[in-house]
This record gives structure tokens, sequence and C-alpha cells, in this order.
């Protein structure tokens, strides 16, 4: 069995997207305003493909309400903390080309050090080279001449 990109595309689409609309959003909004109107449309999405590939219905929700832990409400609170601090970084100035790159290394390597430290996730020679790849990739796009 393959490896399936679709999935990558879809996430690389969408934050594509994502940044965009975050750059080019309301300055005069509250950011939480903003925020509350793009879950409503992200809930009414959600809603929709879940009856879309759910075919149970109503109670088949509920149940599947049941199933949730605390690690799924965390991830609501991490979403707006992700959203509403992106806003906010482009309010402060930031450029779509530079913002980005510098939190998803910062991401990156706190993960990295997580996944080592507290899952027993393997770190090698590559995964190192690859954080200092990173890093210098940073310092690239921020040094100014």
């Amino acid at each position: 069995m393959g490896t399936s990109y679709w999935p990558l595309f879809l996430i690389i689409g969408s934050n594509v997207c994502y940044h965009l609309s975050s750059r080019f959003a309301s300055r005069t909004a509250n950011p939480f305003a903003a925020l509350v109107a793009a879950y409503l449309v992200g809930a009414a999405g959600a809603l929709a493909l879940y009856f879309a590939t759910e075919r149970a219905g109503l109670g088949s929700l509920v149940a599947q309400a049941k199933e949730l832990n605390g690690a799924n409400l965390l991830l609501g609170l991490a979403i707006i903390g992700l959203e509403g601090g992106f806003l906010y970084l482009y309010r402060a100035g930031w450029s779509v080309s530079v913002g980005p790159i510098l939190s998803y290394t910062g991401l990156a390597v706190a993960l990295l050090a997580i996944g080592a430290l507290f899952l027993g996730e393997h770190v090698g020679w590559r995964q190192v080279l690859g954080v200092a790849l990173c890093l210098a990739g940073i310092a690239l796009v921020t040094f100014k001449p």
C-alpha cells in the first residue's frame, strides 16, 4: 500500500488559504469577533461534512460526542491561540513570507524535543541536521544586508 499524498496537499492548500485570509482579514474588527465568524463557518462546514461522511444521522453525532476526550477540547483552545496569534502577527506587520516560517520552525524544534523527551521518539543525526538547516533558513530569510 502506497503513501496517500492527498492529505498533505489538502493541508498545504488550506494553510495557504489560511495565511492569506489571516493576512488580509479586517484590521478594524476585533480579532476574536473575526474568529467567532470563522468558527461559525467552520462549524457549519464540519457539520455538513460529518453528515456527508456519516450516514447515520443526529443520533450518531451524539454517540460520537461521547467518544471525545480532553485532547479534543484542548484542540479547540489551541486553535483559538493559533488563529488569534496569526491575526495579531499580521497586524503587527509580519509578512506571510517570514512570520509562518519562524513560527513553524519553532514548532518543529519544540515538537522534536517533546517527541524525544516525553514520547520516546528517536532523534538521529538527520533530525538534528534538519533542525540546523531550518535555523540556517531562518537566518537567511530574516537577514537584512
